[in-house]
């Protein structure tokens, strides 16, 4: 359950790239915070709601609690298969973008464009076959990937980013540790977690 919960940090890396964007630099703070609550409202509500329908028998992904044989229980899926298709370019850019800048830094060519369009093509082999090696045990293939990844990203990451970039005062030092400290206890016991229920349905 807790390697689900933290898999919801997977977006984080986001951030940056969205703040590069973002015309008005001191607005993006602000829209950012009000954005996330209303995510996490959305979470709250919409699990609340489900577990309320259901019950005991809510099943680890809410997909599976709708009817095979209806209309509703072949389309919702397919369509949330559909988006989380469409969605992995997006997943895959800025790690794409820094691996471009690392190993592509040459002038503007077709061959180089030809470069990055097999390595993004590489990186979309990679992340399918990953899938298919864990399509038959997703739960805790999601919570691994939510331990090992994501509580990294959200947590630990920027916490090291911040002490080593802005020097920020004593007070927010004790801020920056204490994430820290729990970005280090929540990784340690989700992933061991993860693993834990990996290993029981291999």
């Amino acid at each position: 359950f807790a390697g689900n919960v933290v898999f919801s940090f997977e977006c984080i890396n986001f951030v940056i790239p969205m703040y590069d964007a973002h015309e008005k630099k001191e607005t993006f703070a602000p829209i950012l915070a009000y954005t996330l609550l209303a995510v996490c409202a959305l979470f709250i509500v919409f699990g609340g709601v489900n577990y309320a329908f259901y019950g005991i028998e809510t099943r680890p992904f809410v997909t599976l609690n709708l009817p095979s044989n209806s209309r509703v229980g072949k389309v919702i899926p397919f369509a949330f298969a559909l988006a989380s298709l469409f969605n992995v370019p997006l997943f895959l850019f800025p790690a794409a973008i820094y691996l471009e800048s690392q190993f592509f830094n040459e002038p503007a060519s077709c061959a180089r464009t030809w470069k990055i369009n097999g390595m993004r093509t590489i990186l979309i082999l990679i992340c399918t076959f990953i899938a298919f090696l864990g399509k038959d045990k997703i739960g805790a293939f999601i919570a691994f990937i939510g331990s090992f990844c994501c509580v990294p990203l959200a947590f630990i990451f920027p916490v090291i980013c911040h002490a080593k970039i802005c020097q920020p005062s004593r007070q927010m030092l004790v801020v920056n540790g204490a994430v820290l400290l729990l970005g280090l206890v929540l990784f340690v016991y989700t992933s061991f977690s993860a693993i834990k229920e990996l290993s029981k349905i291999g």
